[in-house]
C-alpha cells in the first residue's frame, strides 16, 4: 500500500486497493502456498482463486515469464518500459562502448610495454601518471572537461554531446586498469617459461605475446568481461551531467519520480547481465587456457 500511496497520493482506500490489484501486488511474492488463499493479501482482500492455481503462480515466477517474453509493463506515465529501454540502450552504448574499447586497448598496450620495460623511465612515468589519474575523482574530471571544452577550447557542445562523456569515461578508468594490468604482466615477465623461451632463441615479440600476454589474460578477462554489463546499463552520473538520455538517465529519472516498476526492471536487468558476464568469463577462461575444462 505504501507504493500505491506514492503513485496515488490523493487516492482513497478503494483506489489504493484497486491499484495494488491492477499491478499484481496482491499475488504471493515467491510461492503460492495454500495459506495465501485464506489470508488477506496486500490489497486487504482474500483471493480464494489462488487455491486453484499452481504453486508457481506468484509475482516472482510470473515476473520471470514476463522478463523472458520482454513484457516489462509500463511506467507511471503509461509508456512501455521495453520500448523506452529499446530507445535508450543504443544511446548508452554510444557512450560506454567507445570508452570501453579505447580504455582496454590503451591500458593493455601501456601495461604490457611498461611491464616489459620494468624499472625504466617509461615504466616509472606510466606508474606516476596512472597513480595521478587514479587519485582524481570522477566529479573532478567532469568539471575539468567542462572548463576545457567550455572555456579554453569551445569546439563542441558540452550538454547533449557524447564526446566529452567518452573522454571522461576513458580518463577516469585508464589509471586503475593500467596499474592492475601492469602488475599482472610484470609477474609473468620473470616466469621460467619466459626465460626458457628466450634461451630457445624466440623473438622478443613472440616471447611477450605468447608467454607474457596470453597467460596474463585470465585476470584481465575477469575485469573486462564483468564490465560489459555497464555498456548497456550506462552511467548514471555521466549521462545526467552531460544530458545524455541513456539507461543511466532512465534509472535516475525513475528514482526521482519513485517509479518502482522501472526501478525493479532495471535492477533485474543489471543482475541478469552480471550473471551472464560471469558465465562469459568462465567460457573465456577455457578459450584462453586449454588446460581448463568447462564443466
Amino acid at each position: 500500500m505504501a507504493i500505491a500511496r506514492v503513485h496515488l497520493p490523493q487516492g482513497d482506500e478503494a483506489a489504493l486497493q484497486q491499484w495494488v490489484y491492477n499491478h499484481g501486488y496482491h499475488l504471493p511474492r515467491f510461492l503460492n502456498l495454500p495459506a495465501d488463499a485464506r489470508e488477506p493479501a496486500a490489497d486487504g482482500k482474500v483471493h480464494e482463486f489462488l487455491a486453484d492455481r499452481s504453486i508457481f503462480y506468484s509475482r516472482f515466477f510470473l515476473g520471470l515469464k514476463d522478463l523472458f517474453l520482454l513484457d516489462l509493463g509500463f511506467d507511471r506515465y503509461g509508456r512501455s518500459i521495453a520500448t523506452e529501454m529499446g530507445r535508450r540502450i543504443p544511446v548508452s552504448l554510444a557512450v560506454m562502448g567507445p570508452s570501453f574499447i579505447l580504455t582496454a586497448l590503451a591500458a593493455l598496450s601501456l601495461s604490457v610495454y611498461s611491464a616489459y620495460r620494468a624499472g625504466s623511465r617509461f615504466d616509472r612515468g606510466i606508474a606516476m601518471a596512472s597513480i595521478i589519474t587514479l587519485s582524481i575523482a570522477l566529479p573532478v574530471w567532469l568539471l575539468a572537461t567542462t572548463f576545457f571544452f567550455g572555456k579554453l577550447l569551445p569546439i563542441l557542445p558540452i550538454y547533449g554531446s557524447v564526446l566529452p562523456a567518452i573522454l571522461v569515461a576513458f580518463l577516469a578508468g585508464l589509471g586503475g586498469q593500467v596499474r592492475f594490468y601492469r602488475t599482472v604482466f610484470a609477474d609473468r615477465t620473470g616466469a621460467f617459461s619466459v626465460k626458457a623461451a628466450r634461451l630457445r632463441g624466440l623473438s622478443e615479440a613472440r616471447v611477450i605475446g605468447r608467454y607474457v600476454f596470453l597467460p596474463g589474460l585470465i585476470p584481465v578477462l575477469t575485469t573486462l568481461i564483468l564490465s560489459l554489463p555497464f555498456l548497456i546499463t550506462g552511467s548514471l552520473l555521466l549521462e545526467q551531467y552531460f544530458g545524455i538520455p541513456g539507461m543511466g538517465d532512465m534509472m535516475y529519472s525513475a528514482i526521482i519520480a519513485q517509479d518502482f516498476e522501472v526501478i525493479e526492471t532495471l535492477v533485474v536487468l543489471g543482475a541478469f547481465l552480471f550473471m551472464l558476464g560471469t558465465l562469459m568469463t568462465d567460457i573465456a577462461y577455457v578459450l584462453v587456457d586449454p588446460r581448463m575444462e568447462l564443466k
